[in-house]
This record gives C-alpha cells, sequence and structure tokens, in this order.
C-alpha cells in the first residue's frame, strides 16, 4: 500500500509488482500523473494497472484508459469482482509472458539452425535444410520455400506434409502461382486447405514473402503450415514467422545471390552457344625446311572478346563444357570443309569431353580429314588409362597431341602415360632459342627423345627467322607461329596459303 502517487512509483521500482490498483485522486502526484511516469518508463510500461475512481463522469474514465491503464473500476467496489479483474490481468500478462518467451525461444532455436547451415551450399542444398529443419526450430507442422521466375512460381524446398503440395523442383499451375504472385505484392497472408495426405482433414497456410532488400518486390515466399485445429493457430504467431522469415532470408541471401548470378551467366552462354557468338580461326602448322601448311589448328574467338580459356573454364564449372566443346568442334571442322582432305585439322578438347562425349567418333569420322586431338589443360588428368581406352574409340585417323611440353611436370606426365603422336614444345622453350644454351639443350634432348618414340615435335609461338633456323637444326621437324602464320578466319588463311601445294603431316 501506498499513501501517495510518490510512494508508489518507489515501490513498483524497487519491487516485482504483477499487478497495480491506482486511484484517481490522491495527494500530491495524482493517478493519471503517477501512471503517465509509469507508462513512461521502460521497465514499467507493461505492468497492468487498474484504476479506481469515484467519478462517475465518463470523460475520467475514459482519461485513464487513454492514459494507459489497462482497466477502470467504479468506486464503490465489489472485492470479488476486483479480485477477478485482477487475476485476469495477472493471467492475460502470464499468457503474453509465455508467448514472449516462446518467440525467444523459437529465435534461439532458429538462431541454432542457421549457425549449423553449410554456408558455401548451393540454393537447392542450403533450401532443402532449412526446409527439414524450419519446422521443429519455429514450432510448425512443415515448411516450404517456393521461388518466383518470370511468372512462374517453382517450389524450391519442401518438407513433411508439404511435399505433395509443393514437390521439390516442380512449377506450380499457372492459375496458382499467378494467384501466389499477386498476393504476395501486400504482404504476408493465411489460408485454410485440404490436406493432401489425409482426406478429410485441413492444414492452415502462412504465406511470408520475402524480397532481398527492403525496396524490391518479393522474389519468393516461405510457407508454414500447421494442422487444424491447433492449440495456437498461425494467425497468433504470423508476427513471429515474419520475424524468422527475416532470418531465415538473411542466411539465403549469398546462396539466392550466387543462384542468379550462375543463371544469368548460364543464360549469356546458352545465347552464346546457340546464336554462335564466336568465331573460328585457323593458324597453320607447317614444314619448318619448307614452309608449306600440313595442318591448320583450329582456335576459337569469340565475339565479347572473352579470353578462350576463361569461357571453356566457365563453361565446364556451369556444366556446358561439353555443349560449349561440340559447338566449337562442329563449327571448326565446318571451317576447313574447302581444304584438300589431306590437311589436317588440329582440335583443343578437354579430358571430360574425350572421355565422355558420345559424339566425339562421328563427329570426327564425318571431317573427310585426319585429325590432331591435342589434349587442353582445362582439368587434371587423373586417370590415363580411361584417356587411353576413351581415344583408341576415335578411330584411326585421329592422333593424339601433348600440349605445353616443357612447361612443368604435368605436361611430361602426359608425354610418359598416353604416348601421344605429337608433342609441342611450349612458346616458353621457343622464344629466344638461338641465344639461349639451355632452351637448346632441352629442346635437343626432347627432339631425341621424339625420335626414339616414334613422336613428332612441334614448335609454337616461332616469331624470328633465327628462331627457325635453331629448330631446324635441332631437329624439329614441324612448328607455328607468327612468321608463319598468324590465326585468321578460315578464309582468310586460304587467301594467303595455297591449299594446293598442302601436304599430310
Amino acid at each position: 500500500a501506498a499513501a501517495d502517487g510518490r510512494r508508489a512509483l518507489e515501490l513498483v521500482r524497487a519491487n516485482h509488482v504483477d499487478a497495480l490498483l491506482l486511484d484517481f485522486s490522491m495527494p500530491g502526484l495524482d493517478g493519471l500523473e503517477t501512471l503517465a511516469y509509469l507508462r513512461a518508463d521502460a521497465a514499467l510500461r507493461t505492468m497492468p494497472v487498474i484504476m479506481i475512481t469515484g467519478s462517475l463522469m465518463e470523460s475520467d474514465r475514459v482519461a485513464g484508459l487513454d492514459q494507459g491503464a489497462d482497466d477502470v473500476l467504479l468506486k464503490p467496489v465489489s472485492i470479488v469482482e476486483l479480485v477477478a479483474r485482477v487475476r485476469a490481468q495477472i493471467r492475460g500478462r502470464a499468457a503474453l509472458a509465455e508467448e514472449v518467451e516462446a518467440g525467444r525461444q523459437n529465435r534461439r532455436n532458429l538462431a541454432a539452425v542457421l549457425a549449423d547451415l553449410p554456408r558455401q551450399a548451393d540454393l537447392v542444398g542450403l533450401a532443402v535444410t532449412l526446409a527439414d529443419r524450419l519446422p521443429s526450430a519455429v514450432e510448425v507442422d512443415a515448411a516450404a520455400i517456393i521461388a518466383f521466375e518470370r511468372g512462374a512460381v517453382r517450389s524450391i524446398a519442401s518438407s513433411a506434409r508439404l511435399r505433395e503440395r509443393f514437390r521439390a523442383g516442380r512449377l506450380l499451375s499457372g492459375a496458382i502461382g499467378a494467384d501466389i504472385i499477386s498476393r504476395a505484392q501486400a504482404g504476408p497472408w493465411l489460408e485454410a486447405v485440404p490436406n493432401l495426405a489425409r482426406v478429410g482433414d485441413a492444414i492452415e497456410l502462412a504465406y511470408v514473402p520475402f524480397a532481398l532488400a527492403e525496396l524490391e518486390a518479393p522474389i519468393g515466399c516461405l510457407v508454414y503450415a500447421r494442422a487444424t485445429p491447433s492449440s495456437v493457430p498461425l494467425g497468433q504467431r504470423l508476427t513471429d514467422l515474419i520475424d524468422a522469415s527475416q532470418f531465415v532470408v538473411t542466411a539465403l541471401r549469398p546462396a539466392v545471390e550466387r543462384a542468379e548470378t550462375t543463371n544469368a551467366a548460364i543464360l549469356d552462354l546458352r545465347q552464346v552457344i546457340a546464336g554462335r557468338r564466336f568465331e573460328i580461326h585457323l593458324q597453320p602448322i607447317v614444314r619448318l625446311e619448307t614452309g608449306e601448311a600440313v595442318a591448320l589448328e583450329a582456335l576459337t574467338r569469340f565475339h565479347d572478346g572473352t579470353r578462350p580459356d576463361t569461357r571453356f573454364v566457365e563453361a565446364a564449372r556451369l556444366g556446358l563444357g561439353r555443349v560449349l566443346e561440340r559447338a566449337t568442334l562442329t563449327a571448326a571442322l565446318e571451317a576447313v570443309a574447302g581444304w584438300p582432305s589431306s590437311v589436317a585439322i588440329s582440335v583443343n578438347v578437354s579430358p571430360d569431353v574425350l572421355c565422355h562425349e558420345r559424339s566425339l567418333p562421328r563427329l570426327f569420322e564425318r571431317a573427310g580429314r585426319p585429325v590432331i586431338v591435342e589434349l587442353t589443360e582445362h582439368e587434371r588428368i587423373d586417370d590415363y588409362d580411361l584417356i587411353r581406352s576413351s581415344f583408341k574409340r576415335l578411330g584411326e585417323t585421329v592422333s593424339l597431341a601433348v600440349d605445353d611440353a616443357g612447361s612443368g611436370y604435368a605436361s611430361l606426365r602426359h608425354i610418359l602415360s598416353l604416348d601421344p603422336r605429337y608433342v609441342k614444345l611450349d612458346i616458353g622453350w621457343v622464344r629466344g632459342i638461338h641465344e639461349d644454351p639451355v632452351r637448346r639443350s632441352l629442346v635437343s634432348g626432347l627432339a631425341y627423345f621424339a625420335q626414339a618414340t616414334g613422336a613428332e615435335l612441334i614448335a609454337e609461338g616461332i616469331e624470328t627467322e633465327q628462331e627457325r633456323r635453331t629448330l631446324i637444326e635441332l631437329g624439329v621437324e614441324f612448328g607455328q607461329g607468327y612468321l608463319l602464320g598468324r590465326p585468321e578466319s578460315a578464309a582468310g588463311v586460304a587467301a594467303r596459303t595455297d591449299p594446293e601445294n598442302a601436304s599430310t603431316v
């Protein structure tokens, strides 16, 4: 008990108080002034306050409620009614406290789930993990993650009772998807639907749209499900689910951004392939003694200026490596169609395509000329037996070449393990060879090795007459480089080099 408002404030600040009975009329600080102090104090703002007044004026009672009182009683007060009203306020605040604590526990559970997610997983893998773990974290029966893509809705992942309704990877029907996208613009909503897993039952769905940035349009929804009837309907939990969704989106954002970047890159690469936004340039491989063109190496040049090695590595990363190589190989064989069939075509092929592209034998057979397959360095070779067996199925008119000989251990291991018909000398060993005894010693050793194994050397990057003469002296028979012919379009090479004088490698 407190005799006035100031003493009441001292008591409630010094003690745990479940509810306060506050008289309108008190000496010093009256009831309304005391209530104003209470509601201005963050620690006391939510404490239940029941005001008691003897005034019959409705405006006085309304003033108390407007000031922040939870209830107003008129004197004389029935003790039974007073006790009932106090108990009602305490029950309400206890229920609210339980809801607040449940929300806090859900956030702690959710934080533990999010902290345990594989950060570098792709979007689908991350979404599947979240859909499985979200229900227990936020106390629902099931969860799903759906994404909007070009006017349609695709289910990314789902769990438990939502697996049938939002089957992973499936596009929702046009009308349903359009309705979801339309409703998502206005914010979260609730929906009661039949339970597809059990006839006659129903489930309640809560849709919470999400975007990557505050002002952007939604790009998807988190869907939460709970069987009905339930002790706490989803409508009462919608605020908590919105908060949880914001945490989830924060965890998903890096994967979503990576997925969007990847999708854009895949679309761009598909357009490059479909539109043939590249050109095949041909560089002659000549006999160093006579200068006659004995083969043509096909080199891909992309219209947007992207380096070929960068583009092919990117294509392999995006799962389109074989598609791009198949397209460029086809274009390369078309580019030499006007040359005599005795002139070989040299093409770059990755180990993956060599081992797994089933169209290669037919493609090379249709070329109607000798083909030199030059293994690229896009990926490491771990299984030389597989490479050898894959190469044999290409036919007798196809020969193997190993690139960049002398540039490192990997290329030397390729030579020893694959027994190639041709060995291409790395440009680093050819440049300035006439002035460097170390380079001459290495090339001389490789020439001896080639002669002993039946292989033939092709020197790359020859730019001066001195380099050409030195290579001839060292026993190198073939070469290519700016001195002998720059990479040009098929028409350019044909105009500069007489195909009729060409001979077989």
